[in-house]
């Protein structure tokens, strides 16, 4: 505005005759009123640009707000979802020493948190052998790995449980603790299931067992052809093949002055005996006999299913064409 007065007063210079008092006032006048316009559309613009730039922080500290306040829902949301999964969740250090638990965590281990956290994993195993192997999982931990293991834990009130542990060791853990994620399921129930369906159905196997037996048996003591003798041979590989063990068994039988055996037989206190009648008179006996000490963690040598199976077995021989023809 200055620079603008100045160059009228240096124009006005060179022409002397045409300045006067009112021109100059005239001038002054309007160079104020441009100025003073100038200001004030200087001063709207910048209140104007002040209000959007207000306007705009404004937006941007609500939605800050807002997202701010979503994240902590969000993160509330997580840890209630944590806090009440179906899976225990346990968060472990270097030390293999629980820092963080879940409640369903407290729940499986039936303790509460004091007797949980800032302890070991391996201290809630049932043995020595599971704990080393808990150890041992953890301390082979592979940062971005997986894994996963059934072992036999116990309960705050000492009942032994069988638990699913998984445990993965991600990179986001490598800059908090070192240490690893592990979820706990309870799987006893699922084990006692897995056992009963393993009890029916070897039922099952042992059952289609006995009855090929019999049908091999029954198939064998057909064929008119061949002698008594040679029956009881064939009977000593036939009988063993319808027994749970039927791989340390041996099989003795005597029929009136003959006596046929397995290899190696020798009668022990694990031993089932059924006569062979013919005419309800007795002319022998067919003896099944485990060797000194039996299977491993065997109780009761013979179960009802198999000694039935042994006097069927006694009975059919009796009941061979060319065994009966041999006592005539």
């Amino acid at each position: 505005m200055f620079l603008i007065m100045g160059y009228i007063m240096k124009t006005l210079q060179f022409l002397p005759g045409m300045v006067t008092i009112d021109l100059l006032a005239a001038l002054v006048a309007l160079l104020f009123v441009l100025w003073a316009a100038t200001l004030i559309i200087y001063l709207k613009s910048h209140r104007r640009s002040k209000r959007k730039i207000h306007k705009l922080f404004g937006r941007l500290a609500i939605k800050s707000h807002q997202t701010a306040k979503a994240m902590m829902e969000y993160e509330n949301k997580f840890c209630r979802l944590v806090e009440h999964m179906n899976e225990g969740l346990f968060l472990v250090n270097t030390a293999n020493e629980i820092e963080y638990a879940n409640q369903c965590a407290f729940d499986i281990l039936r303790r509460p948190r004091d007797q949980v956290v800032g302890r070991k994993l391996s201290d809630f195993a049932v043995g020595a052998s599971e704990a080393n192997c808990l150890e041992g999982i953890l301390r082979k931990k592979k940062q971005g790995g997986k894994c996963r293991e059934e072992l036999h834990l116990i309960r705050g009130d000492n009942e032994m449980f069988w638990a699913s542990l998984s445990f993965s060791y991600p990179q986001e853990l490598k800059d908090i603790n070192g240490g690893a994620i592990v979820v706990m399921t309870d799987i006893s129930d699922h084990i006692r299931l897995e056992n009963k369906m393993h009890k029916y159905t070897g039922s099952l196997v042992q059952k289609v067992k006995q009855q090929n037996c019999m049908f091999a048996m029954q198939d064998m003591i057909s064929n008119s052809g061949l002698p008594a003798d040679e029956i009881f041979r064939r009977a000593l590989k036939i009988i063993p093949e319808g027994l749970r063990y039927g791989g340390e068994v041996g099989v003795e039988i005597v029929f009136r002055d003959k006596r046929f055996a397995s290899p190696g037989f020798h009668l022990t206190d694990w031993s089932y005996k059924a006569p062979i009648k013919i005419a309800n008179k007795s002319m022998g006996h067919l003896v099944v006999s485990y060797s000194a000490h039996g299977p491993s963690g065997l109780i009761k040598p013979f179960r009802v299913g198999e000694k039935v199976l042994i006097k069927s077995l006694a009975d059919k021989l009796a009941h061979a064409p060319s065994v009966q023809q041999s006592v005539l």
